[in-house]
């Protein structure tokens, strides 16, 4: 053991370098650089003259990639194009194991030096062996104050090699995460682009379409039916036009709430006034806990919740048997709103609830929940204000939409 004051021996100066180059190692993250530290830290831990990694290429047969290190740029130059993998490179490529030669140049598989190349005689490489196979190599030569390589020499290459397969396999990673992100991004702007353009061409289409009807409904007191069809179509499509462009905005972080003092009973009052018209058609009443008497202060957007609110209402009116009731339960807490609507319909099983949320799905059957965007946009919408919406309900027993949100968000 040595005694405090010892200098250390070589062997532990050697292992000692071996560390701090893999901890050098695996902080780079674009491959390039990896590659390059982990033929820099080879040469300085061994202590060879140069070294060099050779990355395999597609096929696995000879060199796409030779990352040199220990050589000038002079040198570089003159010696012209790297090498592909031939000669004692191509045999550790087809022989993955390691190899220590004391005259690289007298082994039979030597295929010689290009014209300008250095002299090299001491020669030692390992393989580089990923999860899924081999990686590429690392080379080393002209060891420095002695002949040749060691045994030890060889078992700490070994070692590096190691740490540089998972390197190089975390930056590969590194660097497709980073494509595949471009490659969302670019869709994304597409996307918008897409939502952008045809949310302005066909709301300009059913602006007339919707306008016209409207006045005709306001002045006509004997229309046919269709009219009255034309009417609501315009509006329910002018109301998905309205909620794919929200959706495009939330899905791309630049829908931003309002946030301003507001008075929760008075937004539920609101929405259930915006569906009072349809569910009074079918005779569905609209029951509400919120009492008009006194306000409930609360700061959050209130367009957005008076937005979900006349979701799930709108919803709940469809579902529910003509003559029913529909209610809205306002439930305050000190840090949270929860705000009830329940219907007394035909309810849902367990795989409808699995999928209720999800934008543009809907269930087998003709009488399904949902648009395919309004619960979706509803959940998205209460997270964006701090909370959440979630659904409890089962076959015949109706349905209890509970959206809770931040009673006091900040702005």
């Amino acid at each position: 053991m040595a005694k405090q004051g010892d200098r250390p021996s070589a062997t532990q100066q050697s292992l000692e370098r071996l560390v701090r180059a893999g901890i050098r190692i695996n902080a780079e993250r674009e491959l390039n650089r990896v590659l390059q530290e982990v033929a820099d830290s080879a040469r300085d831990v061994i202590g060879a003259r140069s070294a060099a990694l050779g990355v395999l290429n597609e096929t696995g047969t000879g060199l796409g990639v030779f990352v040199p290190s220990g050589l000038t740029r002079d040198e570089h130059e003159r010696i012209g194009s790297l090498p592909q993998g031939k000669g004692i490179l191509g045999l550790l490529i087809s022989d993955p194991r390691p190899l220590r030669l004391a005259d690289l140049s007298k082994h039979p598989q030597s295929y010689g030096f290009p014209p300008n190349h250095p002299p090299m005689r001491s020669f030692l490489g390992v393989p580089i062996t990923g999860r899924h196979g081999p990686i590429g190599n690392l080379y080393l030569t002209e060891k420095e104050r002695d002949a040749e390589f060691t045994e030890e020499d060889e078992t700490i290459a070994v070692m590096l090699a190691a740490q540089a397969a998972g390197a190089v396999e975390n930056a590969r990673l590194n660097e497709e995460t980073q494509r595949l992100l471009g490659e969302v991004r670019t869709m994304q702007q597409s996307r918008d682009r897409f939502y952008a353009t045809i949310n302005h061409e066909l709301r300009n289409a059913l602006t007339a379409v919707y306008g016209w009807a409207d006045l005709l409904i306001r002045r006509g007191t004997d229309l046919p039916r269709a009219a009255q069809e034309v009417y609501e179509s315009a509006e329910r499509t002018l109301t998905l036009l309205n909620d794919l462009l929200d959706l495009s905005r939330l899905d791309s972080s630049r829908l931003q709430p309002i946030v301003r003092e507001a008075d929760a009973r008075q937004i539920v009052h609101e929405a259930i006034q915006a569906v009072l018209p349809a569910a009074s058609e079918r005779g569905i009443r609209l029951e509400s806990t919120a009492s008009a008497d006194g306000g409930l202060n609360c700061r959050t957007d209130p367009g957005r919740v008076r937005q979900i609110l006349i979701n799930l209402l709108t919803n709940a009116v469809r579902h529910s048997p003509d003559g029913e009731a529909v209610t809205v339960e306002l439930k305050p807490g000190e840090a949270r709103l929860r705000i009830d609507v329940v219907d007394r319909g035909e309810g849902l099983t367990a795989e409808q609830q699995a999928v209720i949320f999800d934008a543009f799905v809907r269930g087998a059957g003709e009488n399904e929940r949902g648009t395919g965007l309004g619960l979706t946009l509803s959940r998205q919408l209460a997270r964006l204000l701090g909370g959440d919406l979630r659904v409890q309900s089962g076959p015949g027993s109706g349905a209890r939409f509970i959206v809770e949100l931040a009673r006091f968000l900040a702005a």
